[in-house]
């Protein structure tokens, strides 16, 4: 049965005069005959209805009628109106204190957002609804809002933030015994665990998940992706032969094609590459455009490129480059169409192979995307971790507000008794203030003379850390930057071209430099050697630049904005940077490294410096520590920080500083 718009306005004027459950029957009346209308028919009744609904008088009404429409405007996928409705449906769910209400919207919310692929908010949606949740004590819901939260934190590559989400849910699933989410459970952590290349762990993982498949007493084509998911481990092992029988296995599921045609597609797709990567080719092209044929009906657009991907590789190894870039080609503007940006990485690296003469080109495109796309998984993670840490504040708060609405009435009761006894007290004391000054006179004839003994223990002090503190400026600063430029000077020896002049006399200008740095030194080496027109970071960058110069290393800084530098006092901005002057000069005399990465990070009031380098590295437990190694560990110490060095011949050498800012 259909109804009108005009049907529809006319019940909801009609039925304001009316109780509360004959209105609501009104509203369920015009949901469901909706549904019976024509996509655009039904989203112009629903508007309507949602129209109507903001002249109604009961605010109890509205939060059931908002409710209702943001759920079916969801579902019609009318993502203006779902917005207002769940704005509007908050809004009266909070001002009737109905918590459950407002985590169903909350949950709402988190799911449109997912949809459209907006992880931060929708992360910040389904952590609010599990928090009211967590309070009511529906723990089903919990776990399920936990799975959807560790879905979202893999798939920007959180994956340990993903797994402790996965933990929680699966105490909460055991408990339940709800066997269907415990599979879905250990499915995610042996993808996660695949993505991190711990194999075993994940194909044990895949295996518990067809565990519980099985305690849930279901024939399910969940069995089908479970064996799809263990192939692809075997396929990333490189064990190919397992990696085609899990893939037979699951295409020989009952009706896969007609009950799931992708994942069909997918696992036709994935035997032919594992054949291909067997070198086994003799029969795979059917298979490739068997599994292209039903993606294309089915317009599964990210397995479309995957597909096309596949076929490029096939032919390019058959040497036929027309075919191969016409399939990349053709994925590559899928891809970027549809905003697939993993696939279009690994088509920008297929094509620097494909187009010989645009190799740089594409590596370039490579590096770029691939460098976004850190960035923004970096963002987004951090975003999750304000999301929770400002979350845990306001728990904290909350309890703190309890705590102080109980301690009001113990502190309104004590004040009295507390009044009465400061009378006594004052009393007592007015009665022995002579007796008192005489003991403070005492006592502080007693504090002078232990206060000059300090003194001169401290004068005694302050002389040794001058002379450490004077040793460690000349051997990590002037002998430093002396060696940097004997070297420089040393490779221009044999060449006396107008630009080996110009780059001796910058080294000449350099030894004035150190002249200048040694004159300071001599002047008590105040921290005025940082000039303060110019920025501390331009400093670091500066000293790099120069290094790097004397074997050639490329190095890269990552600055955390949330350091202001110009408020870190001086003395810690002068170790850091001789520590970071030291580390470099020792790279460069023994470590033979390409790359240098220098890292910042602000984690509470500490500051975290990471120097990374990719040398020869060296054994610890070998060799001894230095004199370099020693000032600098020397400097942490003072600065009451942590040092920590960790070396393995062969792959480099990583420092870390940890210092407090103050």
């Amino acid at each position: 049965m259909k109804i009108s718009l005009k049907i529809i306005t006319f019940l909801f004027i009609a039925l304001h005069s009316y109780d509360l459950f004959s209105q609501e029957d009104a509203m369920l009346l015009i949901i469901n005959n909706s549904k019976n209308e024509k996509p655009i028919k039904r989203k112009e009744v629903l508007r309507n209805a949602f129209n109507t609904v903001e002249n109604t008088k009961n605010d109890t009404l509205k939060k059931l009628y908002y409710s209702k429409l943001s759920y079916e405007f969801y579902r019609i996928k009318d993502s203006v109106y779902f917005r207002k409705a769940s704005k509007l449906g908050i809004k009266y769910a909070k001002k009737l204190k109905d918590s459950s209400l407002i985590a169903k919207h909350y949950w709402d919310l988190g799911s449109f957002h997912n949809n459209f692929q907006r992880s931060d908010s929708a992360y910040s949606y389904y952590n609010a609804s599990k928090k009211i949740h967590q309070k009511l004590k529906n723990y089903k819901s919990v776990g399920i809002l936990l799975l959807n939260i560790a879905k979202i934190q893999s798939n920007v590559k959180d994956y340990t933030g993903s797994e402790i989400k996965i933990i929680d849910a699966i105490k909460i699933f055991k408990k339940l015994k709800d066997y269907n989410r415990l599979y879905n459970c250990y499915n995610l952590l042996g993808i996660i665990h695949n993505n991190l290349d711990d194999y075993e762990q994940a194909i044990k993982y895949h295996n518990d998940a067809l565990k519980y498949l099985k305690k849930a007493n279901k024939k399910s084509l969940k069995e089908a992706i479970s064996l799809n998911n263990i192939g692809v481990v075997y396929k990333d092992l490189e064990q190919y032969k397992k990696a085609i029988e899990k893939y037979s296995e699951a295409l020989s599921y009952d009706s896969l094609l007609q009950k799931n045609p992708k994942q069909y597609a997918m696992l036709l797709d994935n035997l032919a590459y594992a054949k291909f990567k067997l070198k086994d080719t003799s029969n795979i092209l059917p298979i490739y455009y068997e599994a292209l044929s039903i993606r294309n009906r089915v317009k599964h657009s990210s397995g479309i490129i995957a597909n096309k991907l596949h076929l490029s590789e096939y032919y390019l190894n058959k040497n036929d480059t027309l075919m191969s870039k016409k399939y990349a080609d053709e994925a590559t503007t899928l891809a970027k169409e549809i905003k697939s940006y993993d696939q279009l990485l690994s088509l920008y690296k297929l094509q620097s192979q494909i187009y010989s003469d645009k190799n740089s080109y594409y590596l370039n495109k490579y590096i770029k995307l691939n460098d976004s796309l850190v960035r923004e998984e970096r963002a987004i993670r951090n975003k999750f971790a304000r999301i929770q840490f400002e979350t845990d504040i306001v728990e904290t708060e909350n309890k703190k507000l309890n705590i102080q609405n109980n301690w009001i009435v113990a502190i309104s009761s004590a004040i009295i008794f507390f009044g009465f006894l400061i009378y006594v007290i004052t009393q007592q004391r007015t009665r022995n203030k002579e007796l008192e000054m005489e003991q403070q006179q005492q006592r502080a004839n007693e504090e002078i003379y232990n206060l000059m003994i300090d003194q001169q223990d401290k004068i005694e002090e302050g002389r040794k850390r001058e002379k450490e503190r004077i040793s460690l400026e000349l051997h990590d600063g002037v002998l430093g930057r002396l060696f940097g430029t004997r070297l420089s000077l040393g490779s221009l020896n044999a060449k006396d071209d107008p630009s080996s002049k110009k780059t001796r006399e910058q080294y000449i200008n350099e030894l004035q430099s150190i002249e200048e740095e040694v004159r300071n030194i001599s002047h008590e080496l105040g921290l005025d050697n940082f000039d303060k027109t110019t920025s501390y970071s331009t400093m670091i960058a500066n000293l790099l630049e120069e290094q790097s110069k004397i074997t050639n290393f490329k190095y890269q800084i990552e600055d955390d904005d949330q350091i202001v530098w110009t408020d870190i006092p001086g003395h810690i901005k002068i170790n850091i940077y001789r520590i970071i002057q030291e580390s470099i000069q020792n790279i460069n005399k023994y470590a033979q490294a390409e790359n240098v990465i220098l890292d910042f990070k602000k984690n509470d009031n500490h500051i975290i410096l990471t120097i990374k380098d990719d040398g020869v590295g060296f054994d610890q437990e070998k060799r001894s520590s230095g004199i370099g190694l020693k000032n600098m560990k020397s400097r942490v110490t003072l600065l009451h920080g942590q040092f920590t060095i960790n070396s393995i011949p062969g792959k480099g050498t990583s420092i870390s500083v940890d210092v407090p800012m103050t």
